[in-house]
């Protein structure tokens, strides 16, 4: 009797550890395919993420060249000197002056609209005593501009008094290939020893 039991018990733990058996065989093999399927979804994913950053890089590309197409570009030939309060038999000048002189070209496909040069000048030791934007004088000989209400008072009774007129800060546009001449003065107090000056324009009419 205790033989046919112990043979039973045998045999039910034959057939209890080949189910287990059979079970991780099957559900090891479920997991090998799911995993093989991540692996392959991954691998499409950044597959897909290439082809979307060659895409932006293609559209930022396209933007570029329709900027180009559409916009001015400024190039500058500039002479810049300060002048110091000269006089004649007639006139006296209580005021140092930056002259520019020289030409822009805007050298783009598209008009340069609203188009002019940034002046920045600072003195010696560091005071800023020009930050404005000039127009493109467009042949117009010896425009004068001041920067405050002393200077512009100064060159707007100066100007008079020899039949001319302080200059205007409208900024105008410039076609493609077109060249502006400019001859200016700005008037300022204090002597400045450094400066920047910037040919600015916009790509559409603001």
């Amino acid at each position: 009797m205790n033989k046919k039991i112990i043979a039973i018990s045998v045999l039910i733990a034959i057939l209890f550890v080949g189910a287990i058996a059979g079970t991780m065989f099957y559900y090891n093999g479920v997991v090998n395919d799911k995993n093989s399927k991540i692996v392959s979804l991954n691998t499409q994913i950044a597959n897909q993420n290439n082809e979307i950053a060659n895409l932006t890089s293609q559209i930022s590309n396209l933007k570029s060249q329709l900027t180009n197409f559409t916009s001015g570009n400024l190039v500058a030939s500039l002479g810049i000197s300060e002048v110091g309060n000269t006089s004649t038999s007639a006139y006296l000048y209580p005021y140092y002056r930056l002259y520019i002189s020289g030409t822009v070209t805007n050298t783009g496909i598209g008009e340069a609209y609203n188009a002019g040069l940034h002046v920045v000048a600072y003195t010696a030791n560091g005071i800023l005593e020009i930050n404005m934007t000039v127009p493109l004088t467009n042949g117009e000989e010896g425009v004068n501009f001041g920067t405050d209400s002393a200077t512009n008072a100064y060159v707007l009774n100066w100007a008079s008094s020899i039949g001319s007129s302080i200059g205007s800060l409208q900024l105008g546009n410039l076609d493609s290939g077109q060249t502006a001449t400019v001859d200016l003065n700005i008037y300022h107090e204090g002597v400045v020893s450094n400066w920047t000056v910037t040919p600015v324009c916009y790509t559409y009419p603001s």
